[in-house]
């Protein structure tokens, strides 16, 4: 995976009051705090000590494209979600628009396809063969999934019923789930196939790890936008910066930088 020069400007909260305030541009000036937390190609810290990541350049230049500077805050997707809804997080890519969600919050168009796959220890494949997400039910298998995350209509139905959360074991990181999978101490975990990939492969896991055929939702990732700090006008600028970066090429440069596939437009992700 190629990755070109790409660097984001960080804007601490001391030095941006006092620069501002000496300047007299605090009114006219727009910062937007932008969640980010480890889950390559998404986001992630470069060799040099840099944050970059597919999510983090599409913001920050569609950002700046609207005169908005950046200012990265890294925290769990629970906290993210929690302050997005008090209004102490503007901006948390890598959402899906719920209905739960839609109460504080508004969502910008689709930015890159996702899929949430189940992965699955090797040496155990052959045991339980899931077609489904609803086969592990009466089973023994055990299953890691990130509290607080959706993982499309499937996995929701599914945690309705007792029989299916009791197969569950609650992480607050993908991280985490990879190593209890390695561990032995869950069969399998629910992901997005790309940062699911790439986090295996990080971790030398790949040949105890793998994707198995159960794909749990196809659908694309938002950036949601607290309605605490942003209004519907603000957002439809966003994404008309969005569309100024499609139009220009940028937007493809983009994902060429992050995916490790050929990029179809159409599909915001992989052919």
């Amino acid at each position: 995976m190629h990755f070109a020069p790409f660097r984001v400007r960080v804007l601490t909260i001391i030095g941006l009051c006092s620069g501002l305030i000496g300047s007299g541009a605090w009114a006219a000036t727009c910062v937007k705090s932008l969640r980010w937390v480890d889950i390559p190609p998404y986001a992630f810290k470069d060799s040099d000590g840099e944050i970059r990541g597919l999510h983090v350049e599409l913001a920050t230049v569609a950002l700046k494209r609207v005169g908005c500077d950046v200012r990265l805050v890294e925290m769990p997707w629970v906290r993210a979600v929690v302050e997005l809804q008090r209004g102490r997080l503007d901006l948390l890519p890598g959402t899906a628009d719920t209905q739960e969600r839609a109460a504080f919050a508004l969502f910008s168009r689709p930015t890159n396809s996702a899929r949430n796959v189940l992965f699955i220890a090797t040496q155990v494949e052959a045991r339980y063969n899931p077609n489904a997400l609803a086969d592990i039910i009466g089973t023994d298998f055990r299953l890691a999934v990130q509290r607080g995350s959706t993982y499309g209509p499937v996995y929701d139905i599914l945690l309705k019923k007792p029989e299916f959360v009791q197969r569950l074991t609650f992480v607050t990181s993908q991280e985490s789930a990879v190593r209890m999978l390695s561990a032995g101490r869950v069969e399998g975990f629910l992901g997005d196939e790309l940062s699911g990939f790439d986090r295996v492969h990080r971790m030398g896991l790949k040949d105890s790890i793998k994707r198995s055929k159960v794909v749990v939702s196809e659908d694309a990732d938002r950036i949601a936008f607290s309605k605490a700090t942003n209004d519907a006008a603000f957002v439809k600028r966003f994404d008309g910066a969005l569309e100024s970066m499609v139009s220009d090429g940028t937007y493809k440069q983009i994902l060429e930088r992050y995916l490790d596939c050929p990029v179809r437009m159409d599909r915001l992700g992989c052919q």
